[in-house]
Order: structure tokens, then sequence, then C-alpha cells
């Protein structure tokens, strides 16, 4: 496993975090969620070419890595002091990274008005317990769609990744995530079509994928 690790680019810690992260699934049977190695292979394959990459959630900057490799650059909000202090220290010889602390909800029309082209969002910024950031409510992924449907006509190509969709499903979950029809119906109202891979709601307009 360590070998297929290094073949990945994982450091050790990683290597052991994925080992752990697949055997929980397969012991739920491959249910949701998905280890972060999938997620991130689902992000890089539906990902556009040329792109610009906007995340929400730095974390450890783990995804943040991996995106950097495939686009022309990549933006992360993180809005724990703390996460985005040590993102941009682990991260800081990537020169197409850019992190920003900050509320996503907030800083997100100032970001997109300097942004055109093709455009990717990963919008995995939302409170999940441990020392991830608990905000003016778990998720702001309402807000965050609301502002990306103001400037999507700025964008050539736009795909547009939310995670953890099995929590929407609920619609009254306890962390109060919003039902899975807001999603299907925001990318309707945008013209964009829209599927789910591993617990992630992928929504797009038409255009030729690149392979990985």
């Amino acid at each position: 496993m360590l070998m297929v690790g290094q073949k990945l680019g994982l450091s050790q810690p990683n290597v052991i975090t994925t080992i752990l992260e697949t055997w929980h699934w397969i012991r739920r049977r491959y249910g949701p969620p998905s280890p972060s190695f999938i997620k991130r292979a689902v992000l890089v394959r539906n990902g556009l070419s040329d792109c610009t990459w906007v995340e929400t959630g730095t974390y450890r900057g783990t995804t943040t890595r991996e995106l950097a490799k495939h686009a022309s650059r990549v933006i992360s909000i993180e809005p724990d002091p703390v996460l985005c202090a040590k993102a941009r220290v682990k991260l800081r010889q990537l020169d197409n990274v850019t992190i920003f602390h900050g509320l996503s909800e907030e800083i997100l029309p100032e970001i997109l008005s300097t942004i055109e082209g093709n455009v990717c969002f990963w919008l995995d910024g939302h409170f999940s317990g441990g020392v991830t950031f608990k905000g003016p409510q778990d998720t702001p992924v309402r807000e965050e769609l609301s502002v990306i449907a103001r400037f999507i006509s700025r964008f050539d190509n736009v795909v547009v990744l939310v995670d953890d969709i099995r929590m929407f499903e609920q619609g009254d979950y306890t962390l109060a995530y919003p039902p899975v029809e807001l999603l299907v119906e925001w990318a309707n109202s945008n013209h964009l079509k829209w599927k789910i891979e591993h617990d992630i709601f992928v929504a797009s307009n038409e255009v030729p994928k690149r392979r990985v």
C-alpha cells in the first residue's frame, strides 16, 4: 500500500489516512462518503483544461495541492485563521495558488469579479466537526450559489461541484443543509447539466472534458 501511495504522490501520513478511509469505506459496503483520494479524482476528471479553480474550505490544503497540478490557477478560501495560516505556509511554493482568509459568502463577489475564462468551483466549506470552522451557518452553499449565478455570465465554461450531497438529501438535517432540490433547481435555472458522483453534485455546461 505504501508503494501505491508513493505512486499517487502521497506522504506517509496521507498513505495511512488513505488506508483508514478505504477500510471504513469497505466496512460501509462502499456507501458515502467516499475516501478523499476518490473525491479528488472526481474533481480532476470533471475539471476543465486551462481553468481557474475556486475552492471554499482549504482545511489542510491536500485538495488544493492536487488541483494546482491540473489548473492554471487555484483560489482557495479558508475562514479559520489558524488553518489558513498553516495552509499558506504548506503551499507557499506553489506559484499558482492563492489562499484567502474570510467567509466565502462575503468575499466571493470580489474574487469572482476578477476572474474570466474557464472556471471550476469546489464548494466544500462547511462545518463538519473537529477543527473545521463553524460560522454563522453550518453551510453557506445557498449564498455561494447565489453569488456564482450573479457572475456566471462572465465565464466561458463552468463546472460547479458540491460536496456531501447525502446531507442535502435529508433537507432538514441537523446541520441545516438545504434540500437537494435546491441544487437541481439552481443548475436548471443556470442552464447546467447535473449528475452525482461519489457523494458530489456536479453541474456543468455541455463542453468536452479533458481526459486525465
